[in-house]
């Protein structure tokens, strides 16, 4: 997994890779299983993801106290201070 993190990184980050010949002499020189290699060379975007078990789902929730919350806190904080409630989850 990280032979092929390190060509794709190679190939976005050097202009010079950026004919069929120059990722042919890349992919040849690596050890890369045989599908990446072809997903690779035939701009398979697709098969590359699937290959790689590439998860595209991400969700980022922020749940805001409601009013009444707000009210209590308030009354909370004049005995003590508190933490404010705000929530964020993030999920991959």
């Amino acid at each position: 997994m990280s032979n092929i993190m390190h060509v794709l990184e190679q190939m976005g980050s050097d202009a010079s890779l950026q004919n069929e010949d120059a990722i042919q002499n890349i992919l040849t020189s690596t050890e890369l299983e045989s599908e990446i290699t072809q997903a690779i060379a035939n701009k398979d975007v697709i098969s590359l993801a699937r290959q790689l078990d590439v998860c595209p789902d991400i969700v980022c929730i922020i749940h805001a106290p409601d009013d009444d919350e707000k009210e209590e806190e308030k009354e909370d904080d004049d005995e003590d201070s508190t933490e404010e409630s705000n929530q964020i989850i993030i999920g991959f």
